[in-house]
């Protein structure tokens, strides 16, 4: 069996979720071409997998020394060496990552993800966002990722709220990015656009919320804006909520968790 045909015996192993197999297939190839890149970078990818933090780094810097990694090869490596206390390298590393043209549009949400567990390293995370916007301006969940960690980066809340009225407009149905925009007006003393944001979240979408701060902040808008009747219906929404938290498990993905970013955190 000649090189490439070992190569993608290998790929379709790991694909499979056959990790040793592939490995075995791999030591096979390394046998005849120890050079190979590709394999190299195939291999620290299933090491990772297997969480081999370390052999993972050994085998991805060899490939670097033999071929450009791959985007997800560099992602990899980027977070390994975060996880491994080489903050410096895996900083620069999810810098470069980002600068790179090539990267999949599927990728950036998974990397400012991943990056939003480091709060030294938000300004990448926003960077991620930033990349995926231009690459799909017409993704909302991008558009609040960016806003969400522009917020944690203490932007200007015009700033923020722009994004998110381009995010609303975009979907303007999507309860979570109308909650996330009335979240900021109130929080720039804007009531009057807070309350036209959010009363155009319907009855049912207001009955999907399994978050209590969400039904509060809500609440609060309502209340502020002596709307009444939604300020009623919330409540009962809230008080229904808190007696189904007093009588079974409690939720681990609550409404506001449940997208990629939680927003309405202040």
């Amino acid at each position: 069996m000649d090189h490439q045909n070992t190569l993608q015996k290998a790929i379709g192993l790991f694909r499979q979720g056959l990790q040793f197999q592939a490995l075995e297939c791999l030591a096979k190839l390394f046998e005849v071409q120890p050079d190979s890149g590709k394999a190299w970078e195939l291999k620290g990818l299933i090491e990772d997998s297997l969480s081999w933090q370390h052999a993972s780094i050994h085998s991805l810097e060899t490939a670097t020394t033999l071929i450009p990694l791959s985007s997800s090869g560099q992602y990899i490596l980027a977070k390994n060496y975060l996880e491994t206390g080489k903050t410096a390298l895996g900083s620069s590393v999810f810098a470069i990552i980002l600068q790179r043209d090539d990267i999949p549009t599927r990728l950036l949400p998974a990397i400012a993800a991943y990056l939003s567990r480091y709060p030294d390293l938000t300004y990448l995370a926003l960077s991620a966002c930033r990349k995926a916007v231009e690459q799909d301006p017409e993704c909302g969940d991008s558009l609040l990722g960016m806003a969400y960690f522009m917020e944690k980066l203490n932007y200007p809340y015009q700033q923020t709220a722009g994004v998110l009225r381009k995010a609303v407009s975009l979907d303007p149905d999507n309860r979570h990015y109308r909650m996330a925009l009335s979240n900021i007006l109130v929080q720039s003393d804007q009531l009057e656009e807070a309350w036209r944001t959010a009363k155009e979240i319907s009855q049912t979408q207001l009955k999907q919320i399994q978050c209590s701060s969400c039904l509060n902040k809500l609440i609060h808008i309502f209340t502020e804006a002596e709307d009444h009747g939604r300020r009623d219906y919330c409540l009962s929404l809230l008080q229904q909520l808190s007696s189904t938290e007093a009588t079974s498990p409690r939720n681990p993905l609550p409404d506001s968790t449940s997208r990629p970013y939680k927003f309405l955190n202040r």
